[in-house]
């Protein structure tokens, strides 16, 4: 083993990220992670929240605001503004999103090393299966601007990987903070709501037998149940419904005459052929495979038949049944959120991949490093060094890009 501490495996992982990030930040114009983000949109709402108010009082146009009975809003999931009270109480509207945003980033890497090393019990491989995720998928297009829409999934992602860690460990009680994670992740990005029946099943398989895990369920939930109430409260305080976020009162999808829904199911043959057959990577509204964009994706689709060969000739199995019901259910769920994904409208609007797919990232994550785990522990890990390099160069390429044209 090279890491034989735990201090090593963070300082390697952080310093590779900081290398990769510094250089993004060299070339990408005028970004850095101090520099302003006019599409501060949470920011705005926490500041009228510290106010008395749930209306931003004034129309932003160049924000994405809802308009409901002669009031404005953020159209958005609400849990980023609660990340950005305190650092709107100290800093007014103008908070520093990039720099927040490069510290989730760090987090993410943090808790994905967390998920890798606790399964594999090797921490090289852990250093790297984390680097492949956090620098060689899409992810690192969406991880170090402030902007509205990018923040939300970066923190989204962040806690559904701090959600499935919690679930993973030893400790019962942690089952308080996965849940509370989850939901709060639902306050970011909605549709990952099909990972609660992953964490649920984690957690099963720590308390070991149903009846316990029926009894502990709902006081683990506490937390998230209040949560999800502060949730439903602020949707029907501001938009009469508490299913309501207001991306639906946006003009756009408001307006009868030139409006549209938000989700549409006859835009699915489309958009999942953009989503897995369109290789245009100059194409920046309608984006690319999402496959290519996140090579991790391809290879935890390759491990997945490996490991049903090798299931079916005995070669390789799960000593604990439900680990396996797990590693096959796992790609039903992210085909199911994909599926869910390609009913909108824009697939994320201007962005470099397949921004919207990000979300189904740390699934993909977590499924492969149950399969890894329950294969040969060799070196034949690295087999996964191609298509992180071709990641890595391809989303920091587009990154570069990206940001220098806003900055």
């Amino acid at each position: 083993m090279i890491f034989k501490n735990n201090i090593l495996p963070c300082i390697v992982i952080f310093s590779a990220a900081g290398v990769v990030y510094g250089l993004i930040y060299i070339l990408a114009g005028d970004f850095s992670p101090l520099a302003s983000n006019w599409y501060n949109s949470y920011s705005y709402q926490a500041a009228r929240w510290l106010e008395g108010h749930l209306d931003l009082g004034e129309n932003y146009p160049w924000l994405e605001i809802a308009m409901f009975q002669g009031r404005y809003y953020i159209s958005f999931p609400p849990f980023p503004s609660i990340v950005m009270l305190p650092f709107v109480k100290i800093f007014g509207t103008s908070t520093p999103d990039n720099f927040i945003a490069l510290a989730v980033s760090f987090l993410s890497l943090t808790y994905a090393y967390k998920i890798a090393n606790l399964l594999l019990q090797s921490k090289t491989h852990a250093v790297f299966m984390s680097l492949f995720l956090i620098l060689g998928t899409n992810y690192l297009h969406v991880s170090l601007w402030g902007g509205v829409w990018y923040i939300a999934q970066n923190i989204a992602f962040c806690l559904t990987l701090i959600s499935f860690y919690y679930a993973l460990t030893p400790n019962k009680y942690h089952s308080f903070i996965s849940l509370f994670a989850l939901c709060a992740a639902l306050g970011c990005r909605p549709f990952n709501i099909f990972y609660v029946p992953v964490v649920m099943w984690l957690i099963l398989m720590r308390e070991e037998k149903f009846v316990p895990f029926a009894k502990k369920i709902m006081i683990y939930a506490i937390p998230a149940i209040i949560l999800g109430a502060f949730y439903m409260w602020l949707n029907y305080s501001r938009f009469e419904s508490v299913f309501e976020f207001g991306h639906n009162w946006l003009p756009e999808f408001n307006l009868a005459a030139h409006g549209e829904p938000q989700f549409l199911v006859s835009r699915i043959p489309n958009n999942l052929r953009r989503m897995f057959l369109s290789f245009d990577i100059n194409e920046r509204f309608g984006g690319f495979a999402f496959w290519v964009a996140s090579p991790i994706v391809l290879s935890y689709a390759v491990y997945i038949f490996a490991y049903i060969f090798m299931c079916i000739f005995k070669r390789a199995k799960s000593r604990q049944p439900l680990e396996n019901v797990l590693i096959f259910a796992l790609p039903v769920f992210i085909l199911l959120h994909i599926l869910m994904l390609s009913t909108h409208r824009t697939l994320g609007g201007h962005q470099f991949g397949a921004r919207y797919t990000v979300d189904t990232l740390a699934a993909v994550f977590l499924g492969l490093m149950f399969i890894l785990k329950n294969m040969k522990k060799d070196n034949s890990v690295y087999l996964n060094l191609a298509p992180f390099l071709f990641g890595l160069l391809l989303n920091f390429y587009g990154t570069v890009e990206f940001m220098s044209i806003y900055y």
